[in-house]
This record gives C-alpha cells, structure tokens and sequence, in this order.
C-alpha cells in the first residue's frame, strides 16, 4: 500500500516578523487572464484610477524583481510609467496559465538569482506589501519549496515559489491548476497563517464595477 501524502506543515507568519530572514524575490504577474467586465483583459480594467495591473505592480515594489506576462505588445504600455518592471509579451497565451508562468520563471532563471517567486494573479488584487514581507520570512524559515498564505483559515494567493521547484513549473503545459497541485503535493507546502480577512476576488462583472469605483491611492504612487 502507497503511503498517503504528507500533510503541509503550517506556521504562523507573524513568529518571524522581528528578526525575519533575508531571501530575494521576485514575482511574475500573470496579466493574460480574461475580465468579465467590458475590458478583454483583467489588466486593462480601472482601479484606483490606473489600469488595474498597475496598480498591483505598484504593491510589489519592494521585491527584487517584477515580470508582468502580457498578451500583446499594446498592454506593455499600462505599466510603463512605472520603473524597474519587465514586460513580455506571450504569444501562447490562450494555452492557459501554464504559458505565463513558463514565460515568467524562464526570464528569472536566466536574468536573476533571486532564491523565489510569487505568482500574481490580477483577480485578487488586494495585495498588501506587510503580507509579503511575511511570507518571504516565513519561506526562509520554514524550508520547504512552496508557501502560501492561509488567510483566517482560508488559502489565498499570492503562492511562493522557491527557485529549485521552478523547473517543475517550466514544464508544465495547459490550463494549470496551481492550487490543484499544491494540493497533490501537500509535502511542498507550507501554510503561512495571516490574521487578516482574506483579499477579496474579481469573479463577475459586478464585482469589476466595485473595484473600479476605488478613488486613486496615492499612496502606492
């Protein structure tokens, strides 16, 4: 009989705020994904009075590096006012999450060494720069290849992953589901417990609307 799985290990992500260890990391921000609001595309919908890939590139100013995953060459410009971000265009975009991401991990195998990377999805935008801090603290502490936030007792995003388990990810094909493997592979994971509500989610067009009616934040600015 095969042995079962082991189950994520789970750590609190506040134990290691004091004197949390330092790792490098980076994101790839999956900007291909369809809106079900007027827009084509999630990216080019209005939030805080910029598109609202902007505005999510402009919570993860404090990683070492940010690869924004587009469509097509016309959406580089939502994001051009901002420094220090990479663009690519994916021509195989309509196969799914799986050609972003490869996109994505490829540039940071070959242009960085920074030790993980966050996995960006624009349909929960609300990221908040603390959050990340935490997770990258209790990546570095916890040792295994994966973290990803649990919110209250609920998974949220943004998932972690350190840089020896990307090849796992180069060569994935199709519509991945990253939850789903996490899921199949729950040795990978550690679950970093965040004592906030989780983000909230863009599944409709009604939720669109609510979002775009946020006044700027010049905060992120």
């Amino acid at each position: 009989m095969a042995d079962e799985p082991s189950a994520p290990s789970t750590v609190d992500a506040v134990d290691f705020i004091d004197e949390p260890e330092s790792i490098s990391a980076a994101a790839v921000v999956i900007a291909t994904g369809a809106s079900p609001g007027p827009a084509a595309t999630l990216a080019e919908e209005p939030w805080h009075g910029e598109a609202l890939v902007a505005g999510v590139v402009r919570r993860l100013a404090g990683l070492d590096a940010v690869v924004v995953v587009v469509r097509a060459e016309a959406h580089a410009d939502l994001v051009d006012e901002i420094p220090d971000v990479t663009v690519i265009v994916d021509p195989e975009w309509e196969e799914g999450l799986a050609a972003p991401l490869r996109v994505g991990l490829d540039w940071l195998t070959h242009s960085t060494s920074v030790r993980a990377a966050f996995v960006v999805n624009l349909n929960a935008p609300e990221i908040e720069p603390a959050a990340l801090e935490e997770l990258i603290a209790a990546h570095a502490a916890a040792g295994n290849p994966v973290t990803v936030p649990k919110y209250r007792y609920v998974r949220g995003g943004p998932v972690l992953l350190d840089r020896d388990i990307w090849p796992h990810f180069l060569g994935a094909e199709g519509d991945l589901d990253l939850e789903a493997v996490l899921l199949a592979h729950p040795q990978w994971v550690t679950e970093a417990r965040i004592d906030w509500a989780p983000p909230r989610h863009i599944t409709n067009e009604d939720d669109v609307r609510q979002f775009a009616r946020q006044r700027p934040n010049h905060d992120l600015r």
